[in-house]
C-alpha cells in the first residue's frame, strides 16, 4: 500500500497502532474508545508536531 502522502501515511499507521494498544490495554468497550482517540491523536499531533519543529530547521 503505497501512498501519496507522507501524511496520510503516519495517520493511518497512527490509527492502526492505537487500535491495538486500546485492545490491548483497556478492557471496557467506552475506555478503549477513549484510550484509542487519545492515542491517535497524541501520534499524529506529536508527529505534526515534531515535523514542523525540523521545518525551522531548513530556513
Amino acid at each position: 500500500m503505497i501512498f501519496q502522502s507522507h501524511f496520510i501515511s503516519m495517520a493511518v499507521y497512527a490509527a492502526l497502532v492505537a487500535v491495538v494498544l486500546a485492545l490491548l490495554r483497556r478492557n471496557e468497550p467506552k475506555s478503549r474508545w477513549k484510550y484509542g482517540i487519545f492515542l491517535f491523536l497524541a501520534m499524529a499531533g506529536g508527529a505534526l508536531l515534531f515535523g514542523w519543529l525540523m521545518y525551522l530547521f531548513t530556513l
